[in-house]
């Protein structure tokens, strides 16, 4: 009987250091995904990494703050990390420094204009945004809305929002922002000001604008979630062959039907998802 209380007290015994090792077993454990780069996508990203590791409890992936486009291109060119986000693709300068690129695009996201909600607009059309953005307007009354300054929100020259406007706006492509436009390095800093400021105007990715409550406004009467809207930035990665499985992985579930849904659903277009080489020359 002794024996046998022996026996059974010894298995418990090793039952529990089993289940402690398992317990205790922590993230850093497991395989890991890290996704450093822009901001556009960055929200987004969080939010399928949170679905994909539900589902794979015993896999990790780690969106960090934004360090840009021109962050994740760097990281990649430089070996430093295997895949990096980026909301375009390498320039020619990137590509003479680092050669060749991989790059796929998995979602789609307008850029969209949004108000302070005392501004009292709707609607802009092309010219009147040039003109607010060159100082030419500089009350809310000149264009239909309430008796107050316009503060206009600028972002950075080399970003993807900046340069979409450049690129789809003719009267925007070599446009000086007005000195009185309040810089914004980063979305989160554009957010902070949008939510602070009076009669603030600025544009951001649609998912933003939806995440935060923003105000958006229609250009021409078209409104950023309309097919024929025009300003619509790519968001993807870039990466060197071969990529590590894990990385694999994720991008594989993002070709799936849950991920597409979940970027249906935070007002962004699922991609086509196919790679594309960005040659050096």
């Amino acid at each position: 009987m002794k024996k046998t209380g022996f026996i059974l007290a010894t298995s418990l015994t090793i039952l529990s250091m089993a289940g402690c090792a398992q317990h205790n077993s922590t993230p850093t454990d497991f395989p890991t995904v890290t996704l450093p780069g822009t901001g556009d996508s960055q929200d987004l990203l969080r939010e399928l990494a949170r679905k994909y590791t539900a589902q794979h409890p015993n896999r990790r992936v780690i969106v960090p703050d934004t360090t840009g486009s021109q962050g994740g291109v760097e990281v990649v060119g430089k070996g430093t990390a295997p895949i990096g986000r980026v909301s375009r693709l390498p320039n020619a300068e990137e590509r003479s420094q680092y050669g060749d690129f991989r790059y796929l695009e998995f979602a789609r996201v307008p850029v969209a204009f949004v108000v302070s909600g005392n501004a009292g607009v709707d609607n802009l059309s092309e010219q009147q945004i040039c003109d607010i953005w060159s100082g030419r307007l500089t009350g809310w009354k000149a264009v239909g809305g309430h008796d107050l300054p316009i503060a206009v929100q600028d972002r950075p020259d080399s970003g993807s929002n900046m340069q979409t406007l450049r690129a789809k706006l003719d009267c925007f492509t070599k446009l000086k922002v007005t000195d009185g436009a309040q810089y914004n390095e980063k979305n989160s800093d554009l957010v902070d000001s949008m939510k602070s400021l009076s009669g603030a105007i600025g544009f951001m990715p649609l998912s933003e604008a939806l995440l935060h409550g923003f105000k958006t406004i229609t250009l021409d009467r078209v409104a950023p979630d309309q097919d024929q809207y025009k300003l619509v930035i790519g968001l993807g990665f870039v990466y060197k062959k071969p990529l590590p499985a894990e990385s694999a992985a994720f991008i594989d579930y993002l070709r799936s039907e849950p991920a597409r849904q979940l970027v249906r659903q935070t007002g962004h277009t699922p991609a086509a998802t196919r790679e594309v080489i960005v040659q050096a020359r």
